[in-house]
């Protein structure tokens, strides 16, 4: 009885969530151009934020079982690791991206470098160490490569987007 209960319960509670939100949905309160941009923009850039990230994501995949062999999982790790370090280098460093860019790249170089390892050791044995100092080189260029991609296209879309229906 007792579980019979909670389970009414929490149904009451999500349909009166459910309503409520869908009637602050059919009523919108009045807005100004400026929350309706930074609604927008907030938006647009965690769009191209996943899209840049899926994209750094599969093209190193793909990388990584051409040159060497990482399971999705390490490849997934070593890309949130290498985004944490572009942040911190980015909010670190304020100067031109290029030059912010040229501090990365060693440094992603080196993360990689040592992630990239085999889990077994015979397997370790055969890779040589050139080709896993090829496959941290090209890795570390994914991410660089990606983020330049997705500000050309956040540049071209945002020229094509105009606020002039919204008023002021």
């Amino acid at each position: 009885m007792d579980v019979q209960g909670r389970i009414k319960a929490g149904l009451t509670l999500s349909f009166f969530v459910t309503g409520m939100m869908a009637a602050l949905l059919a009523y919108p309160p009045s807005a100004s151009a400026v929350e309706v941009g930074c609604f927008c923009t907030f938006v647009f850039v965690s769009t191209m934020f996943v899209i840049g990230i899926s994209a750094t994501l599969v093209v190193k995949y793909i990388l990584s079982k051409k040159i060497w062999q990482l399971s999705m999982k390490r490849t997934a790790l070593i890309t949130f690791i290498e985004v944490i370090l572009l942040i911190a280098i980015l909010a670190v460093l304020q100067t031109q991206y290029y030059l912010r860019v040229l501090v990365y790249l060693p440094l992603a170089m080196l993360l990689n470098y040592a992630l990239t390892t085999a889990k077994e050791p015979a397997l370790q044995e055969q890779k040589m160490a050139k080709k896993r100092a090829t496959m941290a080189i090209f890795s570390s260029l994914v991410l660089p490569i990606a983020v330049q991609l997705m500000a050309w296209v956040a540049t071209e879309l945002s020229a094509l987007i105009t606020f002039k229906e919204v008023r002021v």
